[in-house]
């Protein structure tokens, strides 16, 4: 073989193996790991990890094959210093350049975390950990840490009634102090100078409404009942009557399942008003915006003084204890009635079962039809 010709196959075999190199590197830059695999991948990046470390837990996941590469880009594009702590989402078909501009933004999945109006404080701290992985110690502190709530400026001891229910777009393991922070920053917003206004023509303070607006909230099944029921609270608040609210003496003896039983009236506390005149001394929960109206704006002429439930999710209104009486007998005979047609499903269903035999036929079972005893 000449000179020239073994420069030609030197040449041919030098260019073969670049463009494999190219190949194989464009391959890993641009296309996933999993391509055919839709899911999305979680990888958590705690404070102080190393950029290296990033890389293999990346490699664990499966969304990069070639950690010296992807540690080899980092570097010249000046990703292992940006790259922050938090919990990333990646879709499985990712290529690295995805994965890369991710890091180089800090990019961190936020878990969108819905709290529901009429949620103690003590919930919204178990969803709000389970969630997002926030310290649920610390924020159980937090929330009891008068010195803590007041520096938000709450006009109370703790934060119970101000963690404001709404969604909230939540850092994954993110500062429960941030958590907290701007749940009451959310109810301020919400809580404007006009409700404050409003407050202070009617002759309550902030706190004395959202304690209101808590009660409210817990007792209403219908937003068309909200000032209905607000209007009853005012007037026994006006003649100096009791509450007697059922949702205050489950708070005070954390009792939420079951019926309010008599000897639960009887228990001394400050939120039980059976026992107690006048407000609680804080929230019962935290209320939603409709509530917080309701607190301020009472049904206008309403004289009732009584409300009972109709067992449908709506209530009885009455002005006077003869019509109250009378409402609680409707209610009874409701319940009555209910108890009767659930015995009778019950022996229609067992009548069929008996008739049906050792059919192989399988039947749907009957669901109880279940109800609340406000």
């Amino acid at each position: 073989m000449s000179g020239s010709s073994s420069r030609i196959v030197l040449r041919d075999g030098l260019l073969i193996v670049g463009l494999t190199l190219v190949s194989i590197i464009l391959i890993d830059v641009f296309c996933p790991a999993g391509y055919h695999d839709q899911e999305f991948i979680y990888v958590v990046v705690e404070r102080g990890l190393s950029y290296s470390q990033i890389a293999e837990r990346l490699s664990a996941a499966g969304l990069i094959r070639e950690e010296r590469l992807f540690l080899i880009l980092g570097r010249v594009f000046g990703i292992e210093n940006r790259a922050k702590a938090g919990r990333y989402r990646f879709a499985s078909q990712s290529n690295m350049i995805d994965i890369l501009e991710t890091l180089y933004r800090g990019a961190t999945y936020r878990e969108r975390v819905l709290v529901r109006p009429g949620r103690t404080m003590e919930t919204v701290v178990r969803i709000i950990s389970s969630a997002a992985a926030v310290d649920s110690a610390r924020l159980a502190d937090l929330v009891v840490d008068s010195v803590f709530v007041e520096s938000l400026g709450v006009p109370s001891s703790t934060a119970e009634g101000y963690l404001y229910p709404e969604t909230y777009d939540i850092e994954w393991q993110e500062s429960p102090e941030s958590v907290i922070g701007r749940m009451v920053s959310s109810f301020f917003k919400a809580f404007d100078e006009s409700m404050r206004t409003r407050a202070r023509e009617i002759g309550m303070t902030v706190n004395e409404v959202v304690t209101l607006a808590s009660i409210v909230e817990k007792e209403a099944m219908l937003d068309s009942e909200r000032p209905l029921i607000s209007a009853v609270f005012h007037n026994r608040l006006k003649i100096g009557m009791k509450l007697q609210a059922d949702p205050t003496v489950r708070y005070a003896l954390k009792k939420w399942t079951g019926r309010v039983l008599y000897r639960d009236l009887e228990v001394q506390s400050p939120f039980n008003t059976y026992w107690a005149h006048g407000l609680p001394p804080r929230p019962i929960c935290s209320p939603g915006l409709a509530s917080l109206i309701a607190a301020l704006y009472p049904a206008p002429g309403s004289k009732d003084l009584y409300f009972v439930a109709r067992g449908d999710g709506g209530h009885y209104f009455s002005h006077d204890s003869r019509s109250h009486i009378q409402a609680k007998a409707k209610y009874k005979e409701a319940l009555r009635q209910r108890e009767l047609e659930r015995k009778a499903a019950e022996a229609a269903a067992a009548q069929t079962e008996d008739a049906a035999g050792d059919s192989t036929v399988e039947k749907p079972e009957e669901a109880n039809a279940a109800h609340a005893d406000r």
